[in-house]
């Protein structure tokens, strides 16, 4: 199977990482294995009436069409699939359709079969014809990250998708007296520097790249798999101050990366955001994880505990990071929610873990986590997904955190470019 062209896309930030919820019986059998974090939200086989007509407008005979909705990531899309009598009709459709659509990822060709992607960004048709076996998915990805970030020393966690948000919509036009009002009035709470600290993987086989604009008077090796770089002279955005990134990262299948340290105590303690020593959830954490012998064992464990609507419901305000406390209490958040809680019962548990940020292609802004294993070896995991959705080459890290200080403001929409695949 081909791989994709290179392509440059926009990504969003807002969306559910997993769409739980039973779903509709698949009309075709491509769709009846589907991977953790896919499920169909409608599918049916077009009538031979409303068959023939479409086949009329494309100017090629239809045996078969297919129409599938679909969950992928929490991202929709559409699915159609056509059916000629002949490979040669088959790529003369493609052709027509490729045409049409302007970009190649949303139209593939399998043999007798044409595959179109519709209602979607190009990212998440490219995500889907990897999810699905349509594209043989790589066992490792480069990726080019665009993006305008601003220099935050303190955050109120709670409004950094809002501003952000807020900050997307302001750069699609000029910015009204709204948007400036709205922005003046979330900043209240927030406090900028100089500095932006970015995740170090200098032990990787292929470390990422970073280059930014203005460039940094000075870089700093902060170590807890961090670099520091500091800025003079800045450029504001509705007065905040904003560094453009552009970042090449590198992504494997496993979500493995080699660590420079074997065990460290600071990964095991308590922070202002991972209450490790709180009775309550000192009491969590051993009734998850007895039993369990091994620290692989354990990690199952605490990710199952964590699985969606098993007992935190993904649900409340987006985007949102409650505290772990709030958290275990009224059981319910977001991702951050999830991989503060899975750090802190990780820890609580004597596994060394910390937290990562960075973007899920096909889908969102979003935050998971490492752990420690035994052998010198950092092993992102999704908490959001209860482990059920593996971290790989979809996983995009750029933010690492052993503290819990990780505020993450985007000034404008993210552009994610895929560089190469192998």
């Amino acid at each position: 199977m081909n791989s994709f062209p290179r392509v440059r896309v926009a990504v969003a930030l807002v969306l559910p990482l997993v769409h739980v919820g039973r779903a509709a019986e698949p009309v075709d059998s491509c769709f009846s294995d589907l991977p953790p974090g896919c499920s169909i939200t409608r599918s049916y086989l077009v009538s031979g009436v409303q068959r023939s007509s479409i086949a009329q407008k494309l100017g090629t005979p239809l045996s078969k069409l297919s129409n599938t909705f679909l969950k992928v990531n929490g991202a929709s899309i559409r699915v159609n699939i056509m059916e000629t009598r002949t490979a040669a009709e088959a790529a003369t459709l493609h052709k027509v359709i490729t045409a049409m659509k302007g970009n190649p990822v949303f139209c593939l060709l399998r043999g007798q079969r044409v595959i179109e992607f519709c209602r979607t960004t190009p990212s998440t048709a490219i995500r889907t014809a990897y999810e699905l076996g349509f594209v043989q998915k790589p066992a490792r990805v480069r990726y080019r990250v665009t993006a305008q970030l601003a220099t935050v020393e303190q955050a109120d966690y709670m409004s950094l998708n809002e501003l952000s948000n807020v900050f997307f919509k302001a750069n699609t036009r000029t910015p009204g007296a709204d948007s400036k009002g709205r922005v003046e009035e979330l900043l209240e709470a927030f406090s900028f520097g100089r500095t932006l600290s970015l995740r170090s993987d200098r032990a990787f086989l292929r470390p990422a790249r970073y280059v930014f604009r203005p460039p940094p008077r000075k870089t700093v090796r902060a170590g807890q798999g961090t670099a520091r770089y500091e800025f003079e002279g800045l450029p504001a955005v509705l007065g905040v101050p904003s560094v453009q990134l552009q970042a090449e990262i590198s992504c494997n299948s496993s979500g493995q990366t080699p660590a420079d340290r074997s065990r460290a105590r600071h990964l095991l303690v308590a922070t202002d955001h991972w209450p490790v020593n709180d009775p309550e959830v000192q009491a969590l954490a051993q009734e998850i994880t007895a039993g369990k012998e091994t620290q692989a064992d354990q990690i199952q464990a605490i990710l199952r505990w964590l699985q969606p609507n098993r007992n935190i419901a993904s649900s409340g305000k987006r985007g949102s990071r409650w505290g772990v406390k709030r958290v275990l209490g009224q059981r319910y958040g977001h991702c951050w929610d999830s991989s503060d809680c899975f750090v802190t019962l990780c820890r609580a548990t004597g596994i060394p873990a910390r937290q990562v940020g960075g973007w899920l292609f096909g889908g969102c802004g979003h935050v998971w986590a490492e752990v420690l294993m035994e052998g010198k070896t950092w092993q992102q995991v999704d908490p959001t997904g209860g482990g059920r959705v593996p971290c790989g080459v979809f996983h995009i890290p750029y933010f690492t955190t052993e503290t819990g200080d990780m505020p993450i403001l985007y000034l404008s929409m993210p552009e994610i470019e895929i560089l190469e695949t192998r």
